[in-house]
């Protein structure tokens, strides 16, 4: 989901390495597969991609490519974003906590004013 985000915003400059990666897959002995376009767009995960399998270093044996790697490291992001949710509702609840006790007073305010005035009115809001 995230490589097929990645290649939408970056389509132009993915397609000039494609080229260029293409040029040099032809010119090696013997030569390497080459992809399209349709083939680079279609692959959901690293160990998809002959690109990545036959680069100098095989990206898939590093610990940030391994499956379970990505789900903590999402899982610990979504914990990291959770925190900074409480922090920010526990200033929330204070501000609402502040606007229903100064909205009750008001309440209380008005009706006293109406009970001098339009009593019946007074009767009807409290």
């Amino acid at each position: 989901m995230h490589i097929a985000k990645a290649l939408q915003r970056r389509s132009e400059v993915i397609r000039k390495a494609l080229q260029k990666y293409n040029q040099q897959a032809q010119k090696l002995r013997p030569p390497c597969l080459t992809l399209s376009w349709s083939q680079v767009v279609d692959y959901g995960f690293l160990g998809e991609f002959d690109l990545l399998r036959n680069s100098r270093s095989d990206v898939r044996d590093e610990d940030w490519a391994k499956p379970e790697h990505c789900e903590l490291t999402t899982r610990y992001m979504e914990l990291s974003r959770v925190c900074e949710e409480i922090d920010r509702l526990n200033v929330e609840v204070k501000r609402l906590r502040t606007y229903m006790h100064y909205e009750a007073q008001d309440y209380e305010a008005t009706i006293s004013k109406l009970a001098v005035t339009d009593e019946p009115l007074a009767a009807e809001v409290s």
